[in-house]
């Protein structure tokens, strides 16, 4: 039923990523997009050199039939390790059909959605830390994931789930540094998009710095080691450049406090 859903639909479907019903059950169908250019990250290539943080060196995307073939065989090896990810359904070179992470009872949403719905500081710390055990539990399982931003992590009744495996870190970087990896993005993802909302700020701080204590002391040390370089970019005024400018500012000063808590004992 399933593979023979994905051959009619995939290239009816225009997304690359959209909800379907099959009998009642809500499924997504992702298709294989359009591949990327490598140029797209030199920037990001040449700051990590720069301020010598291998951690922060990119994991390049390649899209088309490669990037199906990266998530479905992600999702497998994550799921073999008892890490909660989507359960596929089917599969082709062009596309990859995987069951929705909530019911009908329940939907499913990210952990982004889950954190701006919510505006008093007992639910913030709820999904917060949420969040940060999930990540330090993928960890603890020696494994880590693609894009670690909180648009990735799924909240549902029995937990969270992650999902976006189109890319493979570890064959860029060694086990390591793909976990410091994981804590930048998540960290990069929440100020992001959690900079204008003042009590979300205040509760971030706290919250990360808990996570980041209960990491593999490995992981704790190797991020930590990485803050000093990043302050290197406080010198530049960020926050001339609009909207984007000002969170990364935001962000580089958060960094900042996390790094002088963390050294203390």
């Amino acid at each position: 039923m399933y593979d023979t859903f994905l051959f009619d639909t995939l290239h009816r479907q225009q997304a690359t990523m959209e909800p379907h019903i099959i009998n009642g059950q809500k499924v997504w169908l992702k298709k294989a997009a359009r591949r990327n250019s490598r140029f797209a990250y030199l920037p990001l290539t040449l700051l990590a050199r720069w301020l010598g943080i291998d951690a922060l060196k990119p994991v390049p995307n390649l899209g088309g039939t490669h990037s199906i073939a990266q998530e479905a065989a992600r999702i497998r090896a994550l799921s073999e390790a008892g890490i909660a990810v989507p359960h596929i359904l089917a599969v082709t070179s062009e596309g990859l059909l995987l069951a929705d992470a909530g019911n009908e009872e329940q939907p499913s949403e990210t952990l982004l959605h889950k954190l701006l719905s919510v505006h008093n500081a007992e639910e913030i710390d709820h999904f917060l830390l949420m969040g940060t055990q999930a990540l330090n539990d993928v960890h603890a399982r020696q494994c880590y994931l693609s894009e670690a931003f909180a648009r990735n992590i799924l909240v549902n009744k029995e937990g969270v789930v992650f999902i976006d495996f189109e890319t493979d870190p570890g064959e860029v970087h060694e086990l390591t540094n793909c976990m410091v990896r994981d804590w930048h993005c998540f960290i990069f993802s929440l100020y992001g998009k959690l900079s204008k909302r003042q009590l979300h700020r205040e509760r971030l701080a706290p919250a990360l710095l808990n996570g980041l204590r209960q990491a593999q002391p490995a992981v704790r040390e190797r991020f930590l080691s990485t803050l000093p370089r990043l302050k290197r970019l406080k010198r530049f005024p960020f926050q001339l450049f609009g909207s984007d400018g000002k969170k990364i500012a935001i962000t580089l000063q958060a960094l900042s406090v996390l790094d002088n808590q963390l050294r203390k004992k």
